[in-house]
């Protein structure tokens, strides 16, 4: 007699019917009908066709090379992403990693091969055979992970990843102002109020990322209880579209992480100098209009404006770092600062953006004397 989820049954006409799942077209099931004069008889053909089915489907999968995988994993995450993350691994995939496995079949990718991809990728995996930077090979390594567990979780032949390493990454020099550079910016900041100077004074003293600047608008701002709430990032992407007149296009979306999306209280100074200089909530901070600039332009922007007032160059987001030290000496709890630069936790805050100055080493140093002094 069949069983409950079997799908085999009797029909009218005294025959028995079973049917499964063969495959998935557009998301949906597409089944296959199998007859028999007996329920054994059924039930035996539906057993022996699906047998059947997984050697073929075995088979196809052992042939299938790593570009196939690697569009598959793609096709099955873009409907859980950002746009912006999607657009990053497709860039990882098609620039980078497929030149590195040359259409080969995933049960032909053996473990010496794996070895070396990030030393070749190190090497000579950029545009022209130049070396990519540890942090780029680190990130494709990553997205390279991620295909092979989902093609193995799939069922497609695939080796181990023991000798796939992330590369060690180089300890970079983390750009900070200097006190006396900070004051003269502050200073030539004050005595003027264009757009590109509301956005630098604004950036030194909440520390916001270029693209969350860009994004702000006039609607973002509370000067009832002087707070900000930032809910946009502006970022310029590759465009995927078929039709694509571009190569690039600018987007307008949520901030990297829902830690981002956060409320930044405003020192009192700043709240008034942005008062003056407000205009309708629906423009953009950093043009005064309905329409908004992009991160690079600000950039541009903001370099002119180091130059112009005879300040040292300093990368942007040198801006972010400073603030986060100028906040640790002023004795800021951790917490609260990893949650106004937008941090999903200390770690990172205290890892990455703080940077004690050697006065401030100085300083704390001096406390240490002997006991019996």
């Amino acid at each position: 007699m069949p069983r409950t989820g079997e799908n085999i049954f009797k029909r009218r006409d005294g025959r028995w019917e079973a049917r499964y799942i063969h495959h998935y077209e557009a998301g949906k099931a597409k089944y296959r009908y199998l007859y028999g004069a007996t329920y054994s008889e059924v039930k035996a053909k539906k057993l022996s066709a699906q047998i059947d089915d997984q050697k073929t489907y075995s088979k196809v999968k052992s042939l299938a090379a790593f570009d196939e995988a690697a569009f598959l994993w793609l096709k099955d995450i873009k409907v859980t992403v950002k746009e912006s993350t999607y657009t990053r691994y497709y860039r990882s995939i098609v620039k980078y990693l497929i030149p590195q496995f040359k259409g080969q079949p995933l049960s032909k990718i053996d473990q010496q091969y794996f070895s070396g991809v990030t030393e070749r990728l190190l090497k000579s995996g950029g545009a022209g055979g130049k070396p990519l930077s540890a942090k780029t090979v680190s990130d494709i390594i990553c997205v390279l992970k991620m295909i092979m567990k989902y093609a193995a979780e799939n069922g497609y032949p695939c080796p181990p990843l023991n000798g796939l390493k992330y590369p060690q990454k180089e300890m970079k020099t983390i750009e900070i102002l200097t006190e006396e550079n900070r004051r003269n910016i502050e200073r030539q900041l004050i005595s003027s109020e264009d757009t590109t100077t509301l956005g630098v004074i604004f950036a030194m003293f909440t520390g916001v990322r270029i693209g969350e600047l860009c994004g702000l608008k006039w609607g973002d701002f509370d000067f009832s209880q002087n707070f900000v709430t930032i809910r946009r990032t502006v970022e310029r992407i590759t465009d995927l579209s078929p039709d694509a007149k571009a190569k690039t296009k600018v987007i307008i979306t949520e901030p990297k992480t829902a830690a981002s999306c956060r409320k930044i209280p405003l020192p009192d100074f700043l709240a008034q100098y942005l008062s003056r200089n407000r205009r309708s909530p629906e423009c953009y901070l950093l043009t005064g209009s309905s329409k908004n600039t992009e991160p690079h332009q600000f950039y541009v922007r903001y370099q002119k404006f180091l130059t112009k007032n005879g300040l040292e160059q300093y990368s942007f987001h040198a801006l972010r770092h400073t603030f986060a030290t100028v906040c640790v000496e002023n004795g800021f709890d951790a917490k609260a600062l990893a949650e106004i630069l937008g941090h999903s936790n200390v770690t990172t805050t205290l890892a990455v953006y703080v940077h004690p100055t050697l006065q401030q080493k100085k300083t704390l140093m001096e406390r240490l004397t002997p006991v019996s002094v």
